[in-house]
């Protein structure tokens, strides 16, 4: 999980000295770091359901898969 909020943030960062570097209108660079962080927490989001669905998935298969072969 450590590799996908490493690249997550490191883009999310970028973006916000996009902002820092190149609006100059204080409300709309507030603006603008609101969206950053909730997109940041969005793809945070995403990455942790499909990490859980893959585990649940590969859990399954190997119960299934082991339990057939033990029968």
């Amino acid at each position: 999980m450590f590799t996908f909020d490493f690249v997550i943030d490191s883009v999310q960062n970028a973006k916000k000295t996009f902002v820092s570097t190149f609006v100059a209108d204080t409300k709309f660079k507030e603006e603008l770091n609101k969206l950053v962080d909730a997109q940041t927490k969005f793809a945070k989001g995403q990455i942790q359901t499909t990490l859980s669905i893959a585990e649940a998935f590969v859990k399954n298969a190997s119960e299934s898969f082991y339990a057939k072969k033990g029968a």
